[in-house]
């Protein structure tokens, strides 16, 4: 007999969570907001039916933060009992945002539902084919867990036929705006022997290593600009010769950058029109987007246009959209910084210092050193960017821009006349 175990591992639900960078939306479009996470949870459920699981792991905060809503805690409630409905258990512990506290605040789940305590422990599953299933992890009893809790779990268990690591923490070497909580190695985790190592805390999915599988699933729903792409969960199934995922999208909304070149346009109608095109081009059936442009190439545009760009004028216009089941909806414009054209002075009195102090602000130590007390405040990741390459790039082109204002020098095409 082929011994075979099937789960979901999920995490980073953050239920009744809000959305960042966002105002004056329509009705719709704000309950299509607060409706996302919760039906992100109803999708993993569904799947879970569907593919008649033996199990389903929700790896840490499931609530956005430790008051938890009752709505919030009720909607988890009634979709545990779905599950419990078909003899699916459920193993949940909680994370530095939903940490235990205040438990006389707390609605009891139904009765497959399966609770970590703040000490590391280990919960056994027998499945319907009699498989003896390990499953290790803690729950957070405190926002900020800075301790190693990887030391105290223990190594496989040689009666369990599998052994899952359940773990909500940073993972020491990966480059991440998440707080260093509960950290542990690569070599920390493969040392234990486990089958699987199912993590929560990062909103990013990535697969660390594969033998054995160490994966953080990423968040179920985006909920800010710096959480773009598809969210979901792993559908994992473990067998004799080695384990599978499967990843499953659960966000109905999805952010999203695009790049849109402008080269040779001057005019609004003209600029209006490309705007128009490359939005129609991203609507779609399966899912809603928050959409923002970054315009390239801009040399050519009218001061006017630039100005009506800059004073979100051109954003209301393309916000005037129609009631549809999914829906684009552009939230910024901007325009890709051309510093490097508009301070010729700087460049030609001091090129190789200039040179030299752009490619330091971009390296990422430098620039976590002097970030590092801002990013070290609760909830600050909720709020500002992430500290990623990407970003830390665009920081150094606006700072550029900022060095061009402040020294009031004019665009480098009227420099030359």
């Amino acid at each position: 007999m082929i011994l075979m175990v099937k789960f979901i591992h999920a995490a980073d639900l953050h239920l009744d969570s809000p959305f960042i960078g966002l105002k004056n939306l329509p009705d719709y479009i704000w309950s299509a907001i607060y409706l996302s996470t919760f039906s992100a949870l109803t999708k993993i459920v569904d799947r879970a039916i569907q593919n008649n699981v033996d199990f389903v792991c929700l790896v840490g905060d499931i609530y956005d933060n430790d008051e938890r809503s009752v709505k919030a805690q009720a909607y988890l409630r009634n979709e545990m009992e779905r599950l419990n409905k078909f003899n699916i258990p459920v193993y949940l512990l909680h994370g530095n945002h939903d940490y235990i506290e205040n438990t006389g605040l707390h609605l009891d789940m139904p009765e497959n539902v399966i609770l970590f305590d703040e000490t590391v422990e280990t919960k056994w599953l027998k499945t319907k084919e009699n498989e003896q299933i390990a499953l290790t992890g803690f729950s957070y009893d405190k926002r900020w867990v800075l301790e190693r809790k990887i030391t105290n779990y223990p190594e496989r268990n040689p009666r369990a036929t599998y052994h899952i690591g359940m773990l909500h923490g940073f993972s020491e070497g990966l480059e991440s705006e998440h707080g260093h909580y509960a950290p542990f190695t690569m070599a920390e985790l493969r040392s234990k022997k486990y089958d699987y190592w199912a993590l929560g805390h990062i909103h990013k999915r990535q697969h660390l290593a594969e033998n054995p599988p160490i994966v953080y699933p990423g968040n179920t729903q985006g909920r800010s600009s710096k959480e773009s792409g598809d969210k979901g969960f792993e559908l994992v199934t473990i067998t004799e010769s080695g384990v599978t995922t499967e990843f499953c999208s659960t966000a109905v909304i999805q952010w999203k950058t695009i790049e849109l070149s402008v080269k040779e346009m001057k005019n609004l109608d003209t600029v209006y029109k490309a705007l128009k095109t490359a939005i129609e081009e991203q609507q779609n059936e399966s899912y809603s987007l928050f959409l923002s442009i970054r315009l390239t190439d801009n040399e050519h545009l009218l001061d006017g246009v630039i100005k009506k760009i800059k004073q979100g004028e051109l954003v209301e216009a393309l916000q005037q959209i129609p009631k549809t089941d999914t829906f684009v909806w552009v939230h910024k414009i901007e325009l890709q910084t051309v510093a490097e054209n508009h301070i010729p002075a700087i460049q030609k009195l001091f090129p190789n210092e200039w040179t030299k102090i752009l490619h330091e602000i971009e390296m990422e130590n430098l620039f976590n050193e002097t970030t590092n007390t801002l990013f070290d405040f609760p909830g600050i990741d909720d709020v500002v960017e992430t500290r990623e390459e990407q970003y830390r790039k665009k920081i150094v082109l606006d700072a550029k821009e900022m060095v061009r204002n402040q020294l009031g020098f004019e665009r480098s095409d009227d420099l030359e006349d």
